[in-house]
């Protein structure tokens, strides 16, 4: 049995008299329920608003001493009378007249648990179902527990597919592929691996349906389907709303200065290999970079996706409250699922604390939906074993929480400071590069010099201002024009002064240089 169906199996015979699986998957959780039920030789029946009430599954004879049958649609048999069976209320009545001891998945019953009728029917209901031996299993896309069901219910958030079932459904795409005859499959074992990786955090009919579209085009299933699927997953991540899926465009060679960062990251660089786990290390949690505006932070955290060949996320802290009751608590835990189901993965939060501003007055402000949203993240920081590497980024210190920088939530916290001459130089010879200009026909000591006190975002403009300046005069630029922007702009550095020395002054002592500069 899978880890889902013995999980079940234990709560239904333990007498859990009503199971909540969350889950967009009512086809998979579907046959998971019902290798339960047959595993436990108990009848099993499903209801929806649409269809009304279906027998799933049945141990015994279907003759006249069967104690039930349903038809195709609403009419059952429940207690010795027949009735409609159709509404919310008319499958709690009916499961507890009923004489079957069995299992009642009721599909998409969120829907109907803002109704106090039925959140007070179910509470009656509990009293009994475990004497009759009868379990109700709700199976929804999303979790709605009202507070008075908060003790008699059950929640089990089921997974995405594993990388063991994505292998098994992708073999038996394959072979029917192979059985039909009409289709050529030219797979080596490590690029069905990679395509197994592609297609985490998919779910089973999401894969089916994306490679049942790549072999319809060309009749053919290879190496370059697996762009097909990748782009299918950034679709369903971007439908999501909380996550996005980020092309990592850079790498630590792009990155100027922060040796600190980058020989800290060296000794990680395999920290997720099958090497790593039999030497006995644990996966690293992470890293938190903290410095000034404009530094690199954004850039370092996807030179670290690049860095250990890892995808990268990017969470959204915003997008996760919402407007009703329980929605920003539940689209946390949306993301960490969608996060866990695609590691190993980069998990990066930009201006994090910005997402978590205000935590010590939410429960005046938002009846503590930002502080509940918090403390379900900071579990999860510290209790994860999933490869997933966080990266999150800050600008303000003064608005972190301090339950934020506990020892145990990252591995490291990281300060970026303002560039020094020799680090000013690298990132002028990084960006001259990237705009296709060779950095020697550019006196780079003299750019350094003139830039003191620069970020690297701003010598990265005054760089674009001096090539306006050429290309304006329609010449090549100069070393003279590069040196006339960064004198005509005033760095951050002078305009926040006070602020940049408190915030060196408070990392002086809690965090860890990024620069041994």
């Amino acid at each position: 049995m899978r880890e889902i169906e013995r999980e079940l199996a234990v709560l239904i015979q333990a007498g859990y008299p009503i199971l909540y699986l969350v889950s967009f998957e009512e086809g998979r959780v579907e046959s998971r329920v019902r290798a339960v039920a047959e595993h436990l030789s108990k009848p099993l029946h499903a209801w929806s608003s649409t269809e009304g009430a279906t027998e799933l599954y049945s141990p015994f004879a279907h003759d006249d001493s069967s104690p039930v049958s349903y038809g195709g649609g609403a009419s059952s048999q429940g207690g010795g009378a027949e009735g409609e069976v159709s509404t919310a209320r008319d499958i709690l009545d009916h499961i507890h007249v009923t004489p079957v001891r069995g299992i009642f998945l009721l599909r998409d019953f969120h829907a109907h648990l803002e109704s106090a009728t039925n959140v007070r029917r179910l509470r009656d209901l509990v009293r009994n179902l475990r004497r009759q031996n009868k379990t109700i299993v709700i199976q929804a896309p999303r979790l709605v527990l009202p507070p008075e069901l908060e003790r008699d219910i059950t929640v089990i958030d089921v997974a995405l597919p594993t990388s063991k079932e994505l292998g098994g459904l992708i073999d038996r795409f394959i072979d029917q592929l192979r059985a039909d005859g009409r289709f050529r499959v030219e797979l080596p074992a490590n690029t069905r691996e990679d395509l197994v990786l592609a297609a985490r955090g998919l779910t089973e009919l999401e894969v089916r349906r994306v490679l049942s579209r790549v072999v319809a085009s060309d009749r053919l299933l290879d190496a370059s389907d697996i762009q097909a699927v990748l782009e299918e997953k950034r679709q369903q991540i971007r439908k999501l709303g909380l996550l996005e899926y980020v092309d990592v465009d850079a790498g630590l060679a792009d990155v100027g200065g922060l040796d600190g960062v980058k020989q800290w990251l060296y000794h990680r660089r395999d920290a997720f290999t099958t090497r790593a786990r039999d030497y006995g290390l644990p996966p690293p949690k992470g890293t938190m970079l903290l410095g000034v505006q404009g530094c690199g932070k954004s850039l370092c955290a996807k030179a670290i996706a690049a860095s250990l060949e890892l995808p990268l996320l990017r969470l959204d802290v915003g997008q996760i409250f919402g407007a009703y009751v329980g929605q920003s608590e539940e689209n946390m835990r949306l993301a960490i699922r969608t996060t866990e189901s695609l590691a190993p993965v980069v998990l990066w939060i930009d201006e994090i604390e910005k997402g978590f501003a205000g935590t010590r007055g939410s429960g005046a402000s938002d009846s503590g939906a930002t502080l509940r949203v918090f403390a379900t993240f900071l579990t999860w920081l510290q209790e994860k074993t999933d490869p997933v590497f966080v990266v999150a980024t800050a600008n303000r210190v003064e608005d972190l929480p301090p339950e934020l920088l506990r020892k145990g939530r990252f591995d490291e916290i990281f300060f970026i400071d303002l560039p020094v001459a020799k680090e000013r130089e690298e990132i002028f010879a990084i960006h001259l590069r990237r705009r296709r200009r060779e950095p020697g026909a550019f006196d780079l000591a003299r750019l350094a010099a003139a830039s003191e006190g620069y970020s690297g975002a701003e010598i990265e403009q005054a760089i674009v201002e001096g090539m306006y300046a050429g290309f304006s005069s329609s010449r090549e630029f100069t070393t003279e024009d590069l040196l006339e922007a960064l004198q005509s702009s005033v760095p951050l550095s002078r305009t926040m002064a006070e602020d940049i020395a408190g915030l060196r002054a408070w990392a002086s002592t809690r965090a860890r240089p990024a620069s041994s500069a």
